[in-house]
């Protein structure tokens, strides 16, 4: 191969001092290289231009709208503080408290029941409330409902659409408690979904507020102002227009107020990655969204608490950016491409036989070694085509040899191995017969001797390698009765059955010289009985069967050595485990060395055996 290398150098020198060679450089360097630079570099720019022009705009927007929210809301609080300096809702309250405690007191003498007066005077009140409670709930556009309580939580309200919230009664105590705890001063509640006339729902956010006496700052009542989020959409629709995004408002909670999609409302964002990013008052970062990234610009309002959130895809933000780079790379592709036919038109006549060589070369590193090199009019070419034709003929002819004698070396192996097993069982059997025979002269002695028959024919007769499942189950069963005769029932074997295995097939005699091993290594002689249990497992590319058996198990430092002396990383100095090392080589020569024999061992309370080779059809399998 040295001769070849050498004379692939000394064309490869050659071709970059010829034309060919020197229009390729010119090609590559003064041409692509700088076209495709410049485009990217291009591109690039104006994709990042477009980027901060729009974090730019879009912050310009946000500062706007959040300058409205801020107002909004202020105008909310504000309105919240009317009642407390409006007299006909001071009085009302204060009348309201007075009326409600006289009743209380009274209660006990007159079971709770109202004379026409007190009737009178609780209209009045109403009246009174509810007439001022129109007038605040017609100040600010969006305001849906407004909800006056006395000190006793009885309400007077006003509403745009003539429904009461149905929760009113569930939310008062929250409200109460909210309001109380903040002493006089405004607190924004976060959106809520409403239930409304024919199960229609929809949004809102609360301000509630306790209503001070200013003379005595005292308490007298609460106003709770409900105002449609309908309102937030009508700020925030044209940048969501603009950017083509989505806008998310969310309170010093992580709790959305505002989902311009809707999915959103009421969730908390405390542990979702959009809102922990945002760790500044103002920013923007890049973010992965359902798949698809974007940029998100937030910003919290110092009036507030809020952030607000604007999500711009990033395929809108830099669509125009995209079609602008498409153009270019087109542009610099075909300029490119009418180079290159242009250069390989120029050395296509001097390039071609090499090229053919090369490609032949590709084919038979894949392994296809039926290609043949035509003789062309370059001699240079011409040599180098001839050896290489002359070398693919020399490595047919040696890969033919080496496979022969490969398969030759495999069979006589593996029927070397298997005759392996037969010596020692057979004397085994044999004595059981004799022991038998000697002790009952029964008829047993028969049946044994048939028994003894089938095995050995099984064993000995037949040249496949691999054997349906059922027969090897059928061998293992007269071999384990067979040593039940000579040891007087002392072993049970239990095998899955056939609807787990399936018929599959086998190594012949894989799983005798494992059970065989179990009873030589594993019998404990302080129980009456060796239990055998052969489960089977389907791996997604592998058969793997499990040998388990119950007896005195094996040594920690010994199970170790048996392990790897198993991987053939360390040397077999002993004949003890025979068995075990003939399936090992059995399935490794069958199957590669991936596969074989692993086994676990726990002392005092059995042994496992896992034996694991592929499915048919997968890796190495099922070679013969």
């Amino acid at each position: 191969m040295k001769w070849l290398k050498s004379i692939a150098a000394r064309r490869t020198g050659q071709f970059f001092r010829r034309m060919e060679g020197r229009l390729l450089i010119v090609f590559l360097f003064l041409i692509i290289l700088p076209i495709g630079a410049l485009s990217y570099i291009s591109a690039q720019r104006y994709s990042d231009s477009i980027e901060k022009n729009t974090i730019t705009f879009v912050s310009q927007i946000s500062d706007r709208m959040m300058v409205k929210l801020d107002d909004y809301m202020m105008d909310m609080k504000k309105i919240s503080l009317i009642p407390s300096y409006l007299p006909e809702i001071k009085n009302a309250l204060k009348a309201s408290n007075q009326f409600y405690e006289r009743a209380a007191r009274e209660e006990a003498k007159d079971a709770g029941s109202i004379i026409p007066n007190e009737q009178m005077i609780r209209l009045d009140i109403q009246r009174r409330v509810e007439g001022s409670i129109y007038f605040i709930n017609n100040i600010k556009e969006g305001t849906n409902s407004v909800y006056l309580f006395d000190n006793a939580g009885h309400p007077f309200y006003s509403m745009k659409n003539a429904v009461v919230r149905p929760d009113i009664n569930q939310v008062l105590p929250q409200w109460q408690k909210i309001a109380n705890a903040a002493h006089g001063t405004p607190v924004l509640l976060s959106t809520q979904q409403i239930i409304g006339q024919a199960n229609s729902k929809k949004y809102v956010f609360s301000v509630v507020r306790q209503i001070v006496d200013p003379m005595t700052f005292s308490p007298i009542g609460m106003i709770a102002i409900d105002t449609n989020i309908r309102i937030i959409n009508d700020i925030v629709q044209d940048m969501d227009q603009a950017t083509h995004g989505t806008t998310i408002i969310v309170d010093d909670d992580a709790r959305v107020i505002f989902d311009s999609k809707k999915s959103l409302i009421g969730q908390n964002l405390k542990n979702n990655d959009i809102y922990r990013q945002a760790t500044d008052s103002a920013g923007n970062y890049k973010a992965t969204i359902n798949g698809e990234s974007a940029l998100i610009i937030y910003k919290k309002s110092p009036e507030t608490g809020w952030k607000v959130f604007i999500i711009v895809p990033e395929k809108d933000l830099k669509a125009d950016s995209t079609k602008t780079r498409n153009f270019t790379l087109l542009t610099a592709i075909a300029i490119m491409c009418f180079a290159l036919v242009i250069s390989i038109v120029l050395i296509f006549t001097v390039t071609k036989p090499l090229r053919l060589l090369v490609r032949m070369m590709k084919d038979v590193q894949t392994g296809n070694l039926d290609v043949v090199f035509p003789p062309v009019r370059q001699v240079e070419v011409n040599l180098v085509g001839s050896a290489f034709n002359r070398m693919i003929d020399r490595i047919k002819i040696l890969i033919e040899d080496i496979y022969r004698v490969e398969q030759r070396k495999k069979k006589v192996e593996l029927q070397s191995l298997q005759h392996q097993i037969n010596p020692h069982f057979i004397y085994n059997s044999l004595e059981s017969i004799r022991m038998t025979a000697l002790i009952h002269d029964d008829p047993e002695l028969e049946e044994m001797t048939e028994l003894l028959g089938r095995l050995i024919r099984y064993s000995i007769h037949g040249d496949l390698n691999t054997v349906p499942l059922q027969q090897e189950w059928d061998h293992l069963k007269m071999f384990i009765q067979l040593l039940n005769y000579r040891f007087g029932n002392r072993f049970n074997l239990q095998l899955p059955s056939s609807e787990v295995t399936g018929n599959m097939e086998i190594i012949k005699l894989l799983f005798q010289p494992i059970v065989e091993n179990a009873i030589n290594h594993g019998i404990d002689e302080y129980k009456d009985s060796l239990t055998i249990t052969i489960t089977y497992c389907a791996e997604e590319m592998n058969h793997v069967f499990i040998i388990h058996d119950n007896g005195c198990g094996i040594e920690r430092s010994k199970l170790v050595d048996l392990n790897l002396r198993l991987q053939g990383r360390r040397q077999q100095h002993d004949t003890s485990g025979i068995g075990l090392y003939n399936v090992q080589e059995r399935i490794m020569l069958q199957y590669g060395e991936n596969y074989g024999i692993t086994i676990e061992s726990i002392l005092g309370e059995g042994t496992k055996v896992y034996v694991k080779f592929p499915r048919k059809g997968t890796g190495e399998s099922e070679r013969s």
